[in-house]
């Protein structure tokens, strides 16, 4: 039997009346980590008060240098970082003191879909209650490492996000031929010179599903109902003592998204249906323009400006609350689409044994059931309690001091205190020459474009501008529409607000790695492409930019900023699209009814004249089915 590397480690926690949480067995060997916190972490607070639970927690984490430069990879002498999944199982029985048995056991995977494991370990567990013995973890840690992924395809990241967005559940099937040449017998079309009836009839259904040439032989075959499948996954087994479990293996999963966690149910946990959201002032990083901040752009705001969040769930199974910090991770990276970092800060379950080392990693991400922390208000910047949906921000979290930049001064433009000062920027951008204003007037007051409270017309609008976009979101859940759906909309948002941060670079500080022109190949000679984001005037690009400086400005201090920087170059440097902005090319078309015929026109020659090869139009149909399941 063939053996693979899914699985490094099979734990085994008990609770002993006398000597608490103690790990029992580690195998095939030691995971090199303190052995009373992984039995803590296993076994986690109020799991005897349950016949199940699930908890997931990793191993191996590094604790990110913020201060570092961008080589904050690991080497290949270090241990990779480990997902764990844990089973917690309480089973009543008189003979035991106190009339019960605790156990937990784990799987520790380098896999983010860990999820598909929960069938054979709930197996594996009872046949360890049935006999409880180092040979169970044995057989289990063979069972899982024996499932042949070897046919599994391997798409690029531009199909994977075409795989996500389309509605074609079939699309790349040809990449699944080869595993399914084995499962069927495909003989040639070869039909009789004349045929009875009964054989025609059988030839035309073989029409009807399709036929296809074999390359390799020039011979017409046909395609069998097993091609039908949905290639969003990626079917296999697992055989357990004698028990094949049928394995479905999600093949669209991003970088920044572990485990089968809702983002729905993160979204309904917290937007109240009674209340516009958080009054403000809490944070110049943390508030949207007007009274209110909704308490979800709250959230998103506290994870791309890289605050310490915790989801407080007392009472809940800790596996709950995990899966609420695993969606947190996904809502701040755009579901994985646009920035990364946040799953190596996540704990999605920990406790006071680890408060240290937690406290240690800038901006983590943590899940906790101990009230205890709900108390301690300078371990935390945002708690979010499960319970009660509501987001609370601490007070003793530091607020920056933004300072006005004086005329002709060189530097960073601040344009925002914690009591929303009236600075901003005036932009003269003429998108088709991209001139900018000599610097002090770039950076000049303009008072007509202020945030003052007596602005009120300013504050409406983007008070009703984020309120709207939360409340379709809302609406989308209220309606039904799937998680994925739901996904692509808090894609488009990061993304939006990543390439804001790219122009509001170029602007200010005269230069970015985050976005703008590629170089020389991106000269635009008919002054119609342009760059960046759409806006619909100067005013609001304006008010757009100082609406979200304060965000920018706390973004450009945290890891995933320094991640994005590395990615942006990566990109640049290997995109087959290197003369158009085609994000912006297909918002215009799709969005704005007042294009001109020239500049239509402009559009789609650059597309003739930039799209040539299948690896050029992948990745435009890449960023046009993103668009559209935002759009559903």
């Amino acid at each position: 039997m063939t053996s693979y590397d899914h699985v490094q480690y099979i734990l085994l926690a008990e609770f002993d009346i006398d000597k608490g949480a103690s790990l029992k067995y580690q195998y095939p060997t030691n995971t090199g980590t303190d052995e009373h916190i992984l039995s803590e972490l296993m076994l986690p607070d109020g799991a005897h008060l349950r016949a199940e639970d699930w908890t997931i927690f990793c191993l191996n984490q590094m604790i990110p240098d913020p201060e570092a430069e961008l080589n904050i990879a690991r080497t290949d002498n270090e241990k990779p970082l480990l997902y764990v999944l844990n089973l917690v199982r309480t089973k009543h029985d008189v003979t035991a003191r106190r009339g019960a048995r605790v156990k937990a056991m784990a799987i520790c995977t380098h896999h983010q879909f860990l999820h598909i494991y929960k069938p054979v370990l709930l197996l594996a567990m009872e046949k360890y209650f049935e006999n409880p013995s180092r040979e169970i973890l044995e057989s289990l840690h063979t069972a899982v490492n024996s499932m042949d992924l070897s046919k599994m395809p391997e798409f690029t990241w531009h199909e994977r996000q075409i795989l996500r967005a389309s509605d074609n559940r079939t699309m790349f099937e040809e990449m699944f031929v080869k595993d399914d040449m084995d499962k069927l017998a495909l003989s040639p079309l070869s039909p009789p010179l004349v045929a009875p009836e009964t054989d025609r009839e059988e030839e035309e259904a073989k029409g009807r599903r399709g036929t296809y040439i074999d390359i390799a032989s020039g011979q017409m075959r046909e395609i069998s109902a097993a091609f039908g499948k949905d290639r969003r996954f990626f079917d296999t087994k697992i055989e357990y003592e004698g028990i094949k479990l049928p394995i479905r293996i999600p093949l669209t999963v991003n970088s920044e998204e572990v485990g089968d966690f809702s983002l729905i149910k993160l979204i309904t946990t917290f937007s109240s249906a009674t209340s516009p959201g958080c009054l403000n002032p809490h944070h110049p990083h943390l508030d949207s323009p007007g009274p209110y901040t909704h308490p979800i752009i709250l959230l998103l705001n506290a994870l791309l400006t890289q605050k310490r969040i915790v989801f407080l769930g007392y009472g809940h199974p800790s596996g709950e609350v995990a899966n609420y910090v695993l969606a947190a991770c996904a809502l701040g990276s755009g579901c994985g689409t646009v920035l990364r970092g946040f799953t190596e800060r996540a704990f999605p379950y920990t406790n006071l044994t680890s408060v240290d080392d937690l406290l240690k990693c800038p901006g983590f991400i943590a899940g906790v059931t101990n009230p205890t922390y709900e108390e301690h208000a300078g371990w935390w910047d945002v708690l979010c309690n499960i319970s009660t949906g509501k987001i609370t921000v601490s007070k003793d979290m530091d607020t920056p001091t933004l300072q006005k930049r004086s005329e002709g001064e060189e530097g960073p433009f601040m344009p925002l205190t914690g009591h929303r000062a009236s600075t901003t920027m005036t932009l003269k951008v003429d998108d088709k020459h991209r001139e900018k204003e000599p610097d002090h007037e770039f950076m000049a007051d303009a008072s007509e474009h202020s945030m003052d409270a007596g602005d009120n017309s300013y504050l409406f609008f983007f008070f009703f501008f984020f309120l709207i976009s939360i409340s379709i979101v809302l609406a989308a859940i209220h309606a039904h529409y799937g998680e994925s759906s739901i996904r692509a909309k808090f894609q488009e948002y990061v993304l939006r607000f990543v390439r804001l941060a790219g122009l509001y670079e170029e602007e200010v500080y005269h230069q970015t790695k985050i976005g703008g022109s590629q170089g020389p190949e991106s000269s635009d000679p008919t002054g119609f492409l342009g760059y960046g984001p759409i806006f619909l005037d100067e005013n609001t690009k304006q008010r757009e930019f100082t609406a979200y400086a304060n965000r920018i400005q706390g973004w450009r201090q945290t890891i995933s900023y320094k991640y994005y920087q590395k990615d942006f170059t990566w990109w640049a440097s290997n995109s087959s699209l290197k003369k158009i902005d085609v994000q912006r090319q297909i918002f215009k078309l799709k969005q704005m009814r007042s294009l001109s015929d020239a500049h239509v026109l402009a559009i789609y020659e650059a597309f003739l004249g930039t799209l040539s090869t299948d690896e050029q139009v992948i990745e435009v149909k890449k960023k046009e089915r993103k668009r559209e399941s935002y759009r559903k």
